[in-house]
């Protein structure tokens, strides 16, 4: 028959060194899921300022287009 807890409603040692690495690989588990999500973030974050970035030269670049096309239009009507 297994031994019984005691009384007193703690577990065993053997229990409770199980008990204690399984929460320190869950704590682990979360502690590399939180770093992974973080990256992940910061990932997330340089491809928007990237995607702002290259939009504001796409802007850039169609407005001087636009300037350069009124100019020349300006000089071939004159």
């Amino acid at each position: 028959m297994p031994a019984q807890a005691p009384a007193t409603g703690t577990a065993p040692a053997g229990r409770r060194l199980s008990r204690r690495s399984r929460s320190r690989a869950a704590a682990g588990r979360l502690e590399a899921a939180r770093h992974g999500f973080e990256r992940s973030l910061i990932a997330l974050r340089r491809a928007a300022l990237d995607a702002i970035d290259s939009g504001d030269l796409a802007h850039l670049s169609l407005r001087i287009c636009g300037e350069r096309r009124l100019r020349a239009r300006a000089e071939g009507a004159a």
